[in-house]
């Protein structure tokens, strides 16, 4: 079976999937469907994505926007071709031939109980790599949906399928494919051969046994190229002490090394024994407001310490003795935040600045200060009284989950990691108490999250992008995540392959439970 890959992702091999060829409305009851044929369930572990798609994403990667998966006999015992007779014919076009006739489009529409079908009309070659064709109505839900050459009124020659440019285009009456080429055959190789799937391949940020050193992470705007648009970067902290800057690309990653016309990754200190010793908790928002991106560091006797307006250009200091001109004291040596373990910075205030601080204490109280600046800390609201319950809550992070933050009062929201493996969000805490949770996810695999934070790391205004370091080193981003789960993965960094065991299902943890009840590869899945 044939669709596109954006409508799917790598965790998707593991779900209950099932295919319904020929699905329309029921005569009887025209608000439900009829599978004429009966259902066939996709075969678990048989998803066919080219690797490149899975570790770059649907921007990066979108000429190669096409998927197979394997399917299973139905409830009958009848395979999908004895029932359904000769599928369509996979034709491949070289960029010569985008230019089509006689070609008709189809797709489901959202909510629609039968297919939207453009009869005979004409494709165009864009950008040399893409279909597009023009059919009116064609709204979100169609993605996937063939593009078929000569069809008889019962099979025709796919050439294409909804997806590629901007996942299928901007408007309804657009639609693109990416091109059938040579990457298409051999997926559909893949898929009849029962091949192993492509797994994700990782990005350029290195390897998992480097990522297993990093031990903070926060988002903000602080490269230049993100500043104008307020695009989101990511400072991470790692054992040694070095501080590095990776700036976005906006497609749910970041920039490594130095490129030609790219930002760079930019090392903000080099390694050191005083951050690698004190540092303890780290933060960032626009405390300053000055329209930039300022760092926020707790250290472990209790001060906290503003490093304004961070940038590619920010040498932040190595050593006791050394400070920044317009570093801004919030908070003296043995002060009440030695007892702080968490901090998450947002618009909790009603204001449009990323401000405001909650802070998890290791009583599990939790408090909210709005307006901070360079006069110091104000306004602490109590979220919560101290409790054992919040004493569990090992990972926070602010953003916008519900897509509310981009009028005249935000409302960023709360996500938690708990130690029980539980995600979720509180929403809109500038309203008032923590209430009205929203459980993202619940599995054991959470346990293994070490870093986290929110950001606007994909191609939307909002911070609902969620960046994960994982115990094995692996880091994945879920892109426009939301208040009721998660969003998309992306691999940027596989797994480190240190502490891994061999078995006959491949490498996994030795300490995890999931490896010997949720079978190879869920070692690291939701699912």
């Amino acid at each position: 079976m044939l669709t596109a890959a954006h409508c799917l992702n790598d965790n998707d091999r593991w779900k209950r999937l099932a295919f319904a060829p020929g699905w329309k409305p029921d005569p009887a009851n025209p608000n439900r469907g009829v599978a004429p044929y009966g259902i066939f369930p996709i075969v678990p572990g048989k998803l066919y994505i080219d690797g490149r798609y899975l570790t770059q994403g649907p921007s990066k990667a979108d000429d190669l926007d096409f998927a197979f998966m394997r399917v299973g006999p139905n409830a009958k015992g009848q395979f999908l071709e004895n029932a359904t007779g000769m599928g369509n014919t996979l034709t491949t076009l070289s960029s010569q031939q985008l230019s089509q006739k006689n070609v008709s489009l189809f797709g489901f529409p959202g909510g629609s109980k039968a297919p939207l079908v453009c009869p005979s009309t004409k494709t165009t070659g864009f950008s040399g790599r893409f279909l597009k064709i023009a059919c009116k109505g064609y709204a979100g839900g169609v993605s996937g949906g063939p593009f078929l050459r000569n069809f008889d009124g019962q099979r025709g020659d796919v050439i294409g399928v909804i997806g590629g440019w901007k996942t299928g285009g901007t408007i309804d009456d657009e639609s693109y494919s990416s091109q059938f080429d040579a990457d298409i055959i051999r997926l559909y190789n893949q898929a009849v051969n029962d091949y192993e799937p492509d797994k994700p391949t990782g990005g350029t940020m290195g390897t998992g046994d480097l990522w297993k050193h990093a031990t903070g992470a926060v988002s903000g705007s602080f490269h230049t190229s993100s500043q104008e648009f307020g695009d989101s970067d990511l400072i991470v902290k790692w054992d040694d002490g070095e501080v590095t800057l990776y700036p976005g690309d906006q497609n749910f990653g970041f920039y490594a090394g130095c490129k030609p016309d790219e930002p760079c990754e930019t090392q903000l200190a080099k390694a050191n024994d005083m951050w690698k010793k004190y540092a303890d908790v780290i933060t960032a928002g626009d405390y300053a407001g000055t329209n930039a991106y300022d760092l926020m560091v707790k250290w472990v006797d209790g001060e906290v310490t503003i490093y304004p307006d961070v940038s590619q250009n920010t040498k932040l200091p190595t050593a006791l003795d050394q400070h920044l001109p317009n570093e801004i004291n919030l908070a003296a040596a043995d002060s009440v935040f030695k007892y702080a373990r968490g901090f998450a910075t947002g618009k909790y205030g009603g204001n449009q600045w990323p401000d405001d601080l909650i802070v998890r204490w290791s009583d599990g109280e939790v408090t909210k200060y709005t307006d901070i600046d360079a006069a110091g800390l104000h306004a602490e609201e109590q979220l919560a009284a101290p409790n054992d319950l919040w004493q569990t809550a090992n990972l926070i992070t602010g953003g916008d989950l519900d897509g509310d933050s981009n009028g005249a009062t935000p409302n960023h929201d709360l996500l938690v990691v708990w130690a029980s493996g539980k995600v979720s969000v509180f929403p809109d805490v500038n309203t008032g108490r923590l209430q009205n949770e929203s459980v993202v996810a619940s599995s054991p695999t959470w346990t293994y999250a070490r870093v986290i934070a929110l950001g606007e790391y994909g191609m939307n205004d909002w911070e609902d992008d969620l960046f994960v370091r994982w115990s094995d080193g692996e880091v994945t981003v879920y892109g426009n995540t939301q208040a009721d789960g998660l969003g998309r993965e992306y691999q940027l960094v596989p797994p480190g392959k240190a502490g891994f065991a061999a078995t006959a299902n491949g490498a996994v943890r030795r300490d995890d439970p999931c490896a010997k009840v949720c079978g190879p590869e869920l070692y690291r899945r939701s699912h």
